[in-house]
């Protein structure tokens, strides 16, 4: 009895690495078959390959990248900041791995940015893709792309930090301008002993005083709204000058080559020995 007990065991031990080449195998199968789909430009798909990959392990570095670079191209760029987030935490990684995910994930971040209503929303996005992008340059020095990516990030977060200071600057007008229109109804209260000449001028002066602010405000609105519109037109130039180098280089990009703001291709994994 006892030696059937000891040949079980053996068995289940044995088996065990039998059923780790199988989980592996299944995984490298459905990476490859999302390599393929994503080089096809069929995201969707390539999205479901890798995720049947990482069903079966949740720490394949390989398809967690490959889905981050998925989900980029079907613009869900707070997904794939989440999966760039997990390959970055997996051990073992190389400077340029690392380096390559930082540079992808600054170019989420960048993305996400660009997608908001106007600029000052989107600064913690153009924060985040600065951070990225020098912490790739850090790994990779010599990357020309990812010192673009830089340059053109710094550029979007302090449109969104003047574009705040602006807003900013607006509304402590508005409080300036109630705080005077209160002194000055106080002042009148002061004065009804005085004499009906001295109020009627007084309020003469107001309502020109009011004509006034009334002209300036709708003068400041016009121009808020002038800035408003280049800011929107700036905006839409800069996503399709954005989109058009995403564009120009996708041949490049399907061969880790990444161009400007463009994220690196799936990478090929090993044969299945």
């Amino acid at each position: 009895m006892k030696s059937f007990k000891s040949f079980l065991i053996l068995v289940l031990v044995a088996a065990l690495p039998v059923l780790l080449s199988a989980q592996n195998s299944t995984v490298r199968k459905e990476t490859r078959k999302g390599n393929r789909e994503y080089k096809a430009q069929k995201y969707d798909r390539a999205e479901v390959n890798y995720l049947r990959a990482l069903h079966q392990d949740s720490n394949a570095y390989r398809a967690q990248y490959n889905l981050g670079n998925t989900l980029y191209r079907q613009q869900k760029y707070n997904e794939a900041i989440n999966h760039f987030d997990k390959a970055l935490a997996q051990p073992g990684l190389s400077d340029k791995e690392r380096s390559r995910i930082l540079h992808n994930r600054g170019n989420s971040y960048l993305k996400a940015g660009l997608q908001k209503e106007n600029r000052a929303e989107g600064m913690q996005q153009f924060q985040q893709a600065v951070n990225d992008y020098q912490e790739a340059l850090k790994l990779a020095p010599k990357n020309d792309d990812t010192r673009y990516n830089l340059s053109y990030a710094k550029k979007m977060l302090q449109q969104a930090q003047q574009q705040q200071q602006q807003q900013g600057g607006g509304q402590n007008q508005d409080n300036k301008d109630k705080n005077k229109d209160k002194n000055k109804d106080q002042n009148q209260q002061g004065n009804n002993g005085q004499d009906n000449q001295k109020d009627q001028q007084q309020q003469q002066n107001k309502q020109q005083q009011q004509q006034n602010q009334n002209q300036q405000q709708n003068q400041q609105d016009r121009q808020q709204q002038k800035q408003q519109k280049r800011q929107q037109q700036q905006k839409k130039q800069d996503a399709e000058r954005l989109l058009e180098a995403v564009k120009n280089n996708e041949k490049n990009t399907m061969k880790e080559n990444a161009k400007k703001v463009e994220v690196a291709a799936p990478r090929s994994i090993e044969k299945d020995w």
